[in-house]
């Protein structure tokens, strides 16, 4: 068991699980996550796609063995900082005057023709305890600073804890609404699942969008309201500017233009207007006739859509219609005359959804690691000892000296100038 709790506690598991950890994080990065099984077989091929769908890094950072190496990781940090806190608090408590004068670190002397008594009342913040033939004075700062390491500790455990509550508890995906339409439904990024549902609903009520000169896109913009029971409220979700409610949040990922077509169908003497919507099909009932969309698109002042037409069992046939201009087509055995009389644009946007519950521990565990950073390298230890005893009628042999844990030269000056400022201001 002993052997056991050493290796949970060693520096070398924790220098190995930090390499893999970063390893696998940059791999993370190489891969493209979120797409489906069959992307990585094409782009890979057949070994390594099976491989990288088997060990989940199309979504590494959720991945059951990137979630084990955080908790292995955890355990390794709260051994070694119980294995190491003992020596803490012994240094802590450890009696500064316990300790020879004659044997101080980095000891300087000199002999000063005033009284001891006149010397220690010039010691501010010193406190003096009766030490052989002279006195010790300690003059003890930042002593606490030997618990900061736990404080640095302690943020990486918080951090890591917040990364497995959201790979645990939380989930990462899509939403993709057309203007006017309501949903609650989240495609995961992740495999094997199906769609996660909502607590609200999101109703898309308009999108906007803004370009450059050029034709690049400037600013694109979605006007949603949000439905939850009897509540409900407008949001203006732009890039980033997400909408966040109830711990989930709704980011401007990508929008797509489509169209709804309102198509002219001539049959001999009859004639019908049939309206098609996105992912919806029109019909022609009485004719046994259907229509959908496949593409829309402008060129040169012209709108245009690609259509499919089928009557009853037949095969669908592809045809484009201009705005304005009329097309034949023959189904056996009649011919039928179709013409694009009315274009009401619309538009689809693409939002990327965010469920993180253990967010606030990350920040939480990044504003202590940097407090704790900073109490480590600005408030580390120092200890300062001036020891003084009779060296004759009002003379005095003074000693100084002092440690630190860091920063030795700058105690080291430290202690001249405290030696040389007795010196002048006493004689």
């Amino acid at each position: 068991m002993k052997k056991l709790l050493d290796s949970l506690a060693s520096l070398r598991l924790a220098i190995f699980l930090f390499l893999a950890l970063a390893a696998t994080s940059i791999l993370g990065t190489f891969i493209p996550q979120g797409q489906e099984p069959g992307f990585y077989i094409a782009h890979y091929g057949p070994v390594w796609g099976k491989l990288i769908n088997l060990l989940s890094l199309y979504d590494a950072y959720h991945s059951w063995w990137y979630a084990s190496l955080l908790a292995l990781f955890m355990a390794n940090l709260i051994f070694c900082s119980v294995k190491r806190f003992p020596v803490s608090l012994k240094l802590y408590r450890r009696d500064p005057f316990l300790i020879d004068p004659e044997r101080l670190p980095l000891a300087q002397k000199a002999e000063i023709p005033e009284a001891p008594e006149t010397i220690r009342s010039r010691l501010e913040g010193f406190l003096f305890r009766k030490f052989g033939k002279g006195e010790l004075g300690v003059r003890d700062r930042y002593r606490w600073s030997y618990f900061a390491v736990y404080f640095v500790h302690g943020s990486i455990l918080l951090i890591v804890a917040g990364a497995l509550i959201g790979a645990l508890f939380g989930y990462r995906g899509s939403m993709s609404l057309l203007e006017g339409e309501t949903s609650d439904k989240v495609f995961p990024f992740r495999h094997k699942k199906g769609f996660i549902s909502l607590p609200f609903k999101i109703k898309l009520e308009k999108f906007e969008i803004e370009f450059y000169p050029n034709g690049v896109p400037r600013d694109y913009r979605s006007y949603v309201k949000v439905l939850d029971g009897s509540q409900s409220f407008d949001y203006l979700i732009r890039v980033n500017h997400p909408l966040q409610y109830r711990g989930i949040k709704f980011y401007q990922a990508s929008y797509q233009e489509y169209a709804a077509l309102k198509v002219r169908i001539e049959k001999g003497n009859k004639v019908k207007e049939v309206w098609i919507k996105p992912f919806q099909d029109g019909r022609w009932p009485e004719e046994k006739l259907t229509l959908g969309l496949i593409r829309y698109a402008q060129a040169h002042g012209f709108r245009m859509a690609q259509i499919w037409l089928s009557k009853d069992d037949q095969p669908p046939r592809m045809m484009w219609l201009i705005e304005g201009h009329k097309e034949r087509i023959t189904l056996s055995p009649e011919t039928l005359s179709l013409s694009l009389v009315a274009i009401k644009p619309l538009f689809m946007s693409g939002l990327q959804v965010r469920k993180d519950p253990g967010a606030f521990l990350v920040y939480a565990g990044c504003i202590l690691m940097i407090l704790g950073v900073f109490v480590a390298f600005f408030f580390t230890h120092r200890r300062i000892w001036v020891y003084v005893e009779p060296a004759g009628e009002k003379k005095s042999r003074v000693i100084v000296g002092g440690y630190s844990k860091r920063y030795r030269d700058d105690l080291k000056r430290e202690l001249e100038h405290l030696l040389t400022k007795l010196q002048s201001e006493l004689t």
